[in-house]
């Protein structure tokens, strides 16, 4: 399952990364939760899918860089997706950007990556335990960094104590993508289907719990079952992944604009960001509702996604620009071009 001509990448992964684009547009757009909520479950997937894939990607790389190089392009891919991060977040979309908090953890995944498989569980288990207590015991002391205008307080928030997001419970689906990315490399088919038979089986157990036991079930809380839920879930949508592209290896055209915007992810968050900022300002004086939830606003952004991955694939796929605008940009600058 190796793409040998994608410099090793493995297209299940590829196509993981698809599903969480997919997913942080349904996210973003659904006018609704859609039947029995389903919908909803977007908001449980698509943060900690991304985190663990890019623990994945970081295990990647360190079996083709040393620590020290790898870490020197971790400080400049994390500098430049933060600074890109604040820079979109002016520009008046209606989304809470996840970019600085992902390039603080890639920064931070490229020393924990060349930990053994049971540290990096460990660390897993530790997070997921603490993440929900991190939150509460440093609201205040980022409240008052807030107030004082002092820069720690970025730090809290991306750390700790974002609204959204938190780099602590994030590390928790990073250090398990790193593991199951050291799996991928060695186990088979059989390896694949037990990961999403599991993931699958374990993410309806979970929400049949959240139904019956639990008063309100809600994202972003970094409670320990919002958590497990979703890194079952991540765990599942991976599994099936790969699974789906060894059915297709012999007939790859088929998932090409699938793939393809699953290796330019980067470019395609942005251009979303820049599609909701342009609706966010023109939407009312053309008439049209101040908030872009709608279905023709979430399927447009699908298509628009695959559409322009495959055609930039098709036209510049045997360019030095294949791996897309931004990816390409990041991908030089940080030393991996």
């Amino acid at each position: 399952m190796p793409d040998h001509s994608g410099a090793g990448r493995i297209i299940g992964i590829d196509l993981a990364r698809c599903i969480a684009l997919i997913s942080m547009f349904v996210a973003h757009t659904a006018p609704t939760g859609g039947p029995a909520g389903l919908l909803n479950l977007s908001e449980f997937l698509t943060a900690p899918l991304f985190a663990l894939l890019l623990g994945a990607s970081a295990f990647y790389s360190s079996q083709r860089m040393g620590f020290p190089s790898l870490f020197a392009s971790s400080v400049v891919r994390a500098i430049a997706l933060i600074a890109l991060g604040l820079y979109i977040s002016s520009w008046g979309a209606q989304v809470d950007i996840v970019l600085q908090y992902l390039g603080l953890l890639s920064l931070i995944m490229a020393p924990l990556v060349f930990l053994p498989a049971w540290a990096l569980g460990a660390l897993a288990v530790a997070c997921w335990w603490w993440a929900a207590p991190a939150r509460t015991y440093f609201a205040a002391d980022a409240a008052q960094a807030t107030l004082n205008g002092s820069y720690t307080a970025y730090l809290y928030d991306w750390a700790f104590t974002g609204h959204s997001y938190q780099v602590l419970t994030l590390l928790t689906y990073a250090c398990l993508g790193a593991i199951l990315a050291a799996g991928l490399e060695s186990w088979g088919a059989v390896g694949d289907a037990a990961v999403a038979v599991a993931g699958t089986g374990l993410t309806g157990l979970l929400f049949w719990y959240s139904r019956t036991a639990v008063p309100e079930f809600l994202p972003y809380t970094s409670s320990r079952l919002e958590i497990g839920f979703s890194l079952s879930a991540c765990l599942a949508v991976v599994g099936w992944s790969c699974l789906l592209a060894r059915v297709f290896s012999q007939g790859e055209g088929f998932l090409a604009p699938l793939v393809a915007a699953g290796r330019m992810t980067l470019s395609l968050y942005v251009l979303q960001i820049a599609v909701l900022a342009a609706y966010s300002v023109y939407a009312v004086g053309y008439g049209l509702p101040a908030r872009a939830d709608s279905w023709p606003m979430m399927f447009g952004l699908i298509v628009l996604a695959l559409l322009f991955a495959w055609a930039w694939q098709r036209f510049l796929g045997h360019t030095f620009l294949r791996r897309g605008p931004l990816e390409t940009a990041l991908a030089w600058v940080s030393g991996r071009g």
